[in-house]
């Protein structure tokens, strides 16, 4: 484990956008295909099968980006290469609970007390679906949503941005990643607090060209899909950078070698 200087940080930025630029169409519709799948989390048991996942899947876009970075075009089965190693994949499926427990537990602390402040009548509404519903909610308790869920994003996400990458090319214990992930980061606050203001004003456009799209949608016929269809490719590509940051980053901080290879696997099929 490396401690770097602060200019890494930029490094680490600029890399990952000449990681994109060098296969961009293949690394687009691998992200296209994770961001459909994300879209069925919200179907009952496939969606939850498919939310403990979400680690094995980051791993397969950590491979996409290793492949990518060695010159080479990453089939789209390398999305689904954590399938392919029973082992690690038990492991990334443990971290996904890890990740999903202190995501809620973190959001549970904040919302402390929050739900009695809701009427009862308007707890039913809003688990039936009723959008109208959210327009009564109390202002402070919308904020303290948001809040919630912002934190029990970030708890998850740093724990899982050099967990994944530590067990699907270290071949790291879960316990034993989340440590030294924690660690890397902390070690290295000053490379991220760089990339990190670099990412949110990147992430400046993207959302103001979004909202414009969004704004001169509103009323359009058949313009509105492909309106939309552009936001999702800029939000994939979005995306995508943070992939290459967490995938340069990860590799510069714990080093390469022969110890790093992840599970390799033949077939260049996309698996469903």
């Amino acid at each position: 484990m490396r401690k770097l200087p602060a200019a890494r940080g930029l490094a680490w930025f600029t890399g990952s956008l000449i990681l994109l630029r060098a296969q961009f169409v293949r690394l687009l519709l691998i992200g296209l295909i994770l961001q459909f799948l994300m879209g069925l989390t919200q179907f009952g048991v496939l969606g939850f099968l498919l939310v403990l996942a979400i680690p094995a899947l980051t791993a397969g876009v950590m491979q996409a980006m290793a492949v990518a970075e060695r010159g080479l075009k990453p089939p789209l089965s390398a999305l689904f290469a954590a399938f392919y190693a029973p082992d690690r994949l038990l492991r990334l499926f443990l971290l996904s609970a890890v990740l999903i427990a202190s995501a809620t537990l973190t959001a549970g602390i904040i919302l402390s007390g929050s739900v009695e402040m809701m009427n009862q009548d308007l707890l039913t509404r809003l688990e039936q679906g009723d959008l109208e519903a959210l327009s009564e909610i109390d202002p402070v308790l919308i904020q303290r949503l948001a809040m919630a869920v912002l934190a029990g994003l970030a708890v998850s996400g740093s724990i899982a941005y050099f967990s994944i990458p530590l067990i699907w090319f270290r071949g790291q214990a879960a316990g034993a990643a989340i440590l030294n992930g924690l660690v890397g980061m902390i070690k290295n606050w000053a490379p991220f607090l760089v990339l990190g203001g670099l990412l949110a004003l990147m992430a400046v456009p993207v959302m103001l060209i979004s909202l414009a799209l969004l704004a001169s949608s509103a009323g359009t016929g058949g313009s509105s899909t492909i309106l939309t269809l552009i936001m999702l490719l800029m939000m994939v590509a979005y995306q995508l950078l943070l992939f290459g940051a967490q995938y340069l980053s990860f590799k510069e901080i714990f080093g390469t070698g022969p110890e790093d290879s992840a599970p390799a696997h033949e077939e260049d099929q996309l698996v469903a």
